[in-house]
């Protein structure tokens, strides 16, 4: 009888010992992850711990006195969540922070957890995004679940896409050396797969120039951007942000006309891509407000029409609701008509939020500004359309 006990007690140990292995093996962790696009200085990413029934973020934030962070537990409509390949998952807790608040006392570092649902099989890439604030408050867009190591490996070998993730991992570190390398290896890779028309290359073209400005080399940065947008035409909405980094460019050489030209374009090769959002506008009005500032002889120009920024959803009531952005502007005017007759003028404000009632059969608005010395604007189109 002792003998059958015996073999009993060992025959279970051995079998809690293999689901014990197994639960263990089936947890992966990941130490200082490669992350290749962040918009905080301050909160970074140590380590990703994953296995069958959970993913937890362990997270680092750089404290500062009499600050407070909040995290957000569960059920705000600003809690983290993690997405995969567009579908979101949601912040199950947060752990090592009371109440979901982090106060900050002297210059310090605050550790907390963030515990999510298991991730999908054979998942290589995800995001971290806050709530639902939308796509412009990502805090961490693509993480590669990968080491440094196996990355480097990976991306030597000739695999395009850790080599993209390495080139905006060291520009974030600000290794451009490195970032460089990696990118021209990209860049090589793409010519091969795709050819110089794609979009991955005109991308890879976007990050070169954005590299060159970054370093100081302003002059090469002008020179690719002039012959990328040559060689690939204001039609092709991909090049949008090539001109965006040319207004750049211009801005930091002073030539602040050019950079409001380019600006201006950037918005207008997005529409042509149908891809434009009000944040967008609000952004580049900023820029333009700027450079506009810089110039010496703004006082004898007319006024200049941005853009302006339609909620769609809204012109199904028949309202077009509108943000209008202008610079040199005291006056706006709203109309129906390509030749303004009837409309009458009304007070610009900044970013100015308007509501324009639709006949049945408008299709397109017109919007033209007026300074303080009844100079005109050129007259801007709108196109009306409802969300699909």
């Amino acid at each position: 009888m002792n003998n059958i006990l015996r073999c009993f007690a060992l025959s279970f140990t051995f079998i809690a010992s293999m689901a014990i292995t197994s639960f263990i093996s089936a947890q992966t962790t990941i130490d200082n992850p490669i992350v290749a696009g962040t918009n905080s200085e301050y909160i970074t990413i140590s380590q990703i711990t994953t296995s069958s029934d959970k993913t937890v973020f362990k997270m680092e934030l750089t404290c500062y006195e009499g600050l407070e962070y909040t995290l957000h537990e569960k059920g705000s409509i600003h809690a983290f969540k993690m997405v995969i390949k567009d579908k979101s998952y949601p912040l199950l807790g947060i752990t090592e922070a009371k109440a979901g608040v982090v106060e900050c006392k002297m210059m310090s570092v605050q550790y907390f957890n963030l515990v999510f649902e298991a991730l999908p099989e054979n998942t290589e890439i995800i995001t971290l995004q806050e709530g639902e604030r939308g796509d412009s408050d990502l805090f961490f867009d693509n993480i590669l679940l990968s080491t440094l190591e196996t990355t480097t490996a990976k991306a030597k070998a000739g695999d395009s896409k850790y080599q993209k993730f390495l080139a905006k991992h060291y520009e974030q570190q600000y290794d451009y050396e490195s970032a460089q390398e990696y990118l021209n290896m990209y860049i090589d890779q793409i010519v091969k797969k795709e050819g110089t028309q794609s979009k991955g290359y005109l991308d890879a073209l976007g990050s070169q120039i954005q590299l060159n400005l970054n370093v100081g080399n302003y002059v090469e940065a002008e020179e690719l951007s002039l012959q990328t947008i040559e060689a690939v035409g204001l039609e092709n909405p991909e090049v949008a942000n090539i001109l965006y980094t040319l207004g750049d460019v211009y801005q930091v050489l002073g030539k602040h006309e050019d950079a409001v030209e380019n600006y201006i374009q950037y918005l207008r090769t997005m529409e042509k891509g149908e891809n434009l959002k009000s944040a967008t506008y609000s952004m580049v009005n900023n820029l333009v407000m700027y450079s506009w500032a810089s110039m010496t002889d703004t006082l004898d120009r007319q006024p200049l029409a941005v853009g302006v920024a339609v909620n769609p959803l809204k012109i199904e009531e028949g309202t077009a609701q509108m943000r209008i952005y202008a610079v040199g502007a005291t006056e706006y005017m709203v109309s129906h008509k390509e030749n303004f007759k009837g409309s009458k003028w009304n007070s610009y404000e900044p970013a100015l939020m308007t509501e324009e009632k639709l006949k049945s059969n408008t299709k397109t608005l017109y919007v033209r500004f007026k300074d303080n010395k009844n100079r005109l604007s050129t007259p801007f189109a709108i196109k009306i359309e409802a969300e699909e």
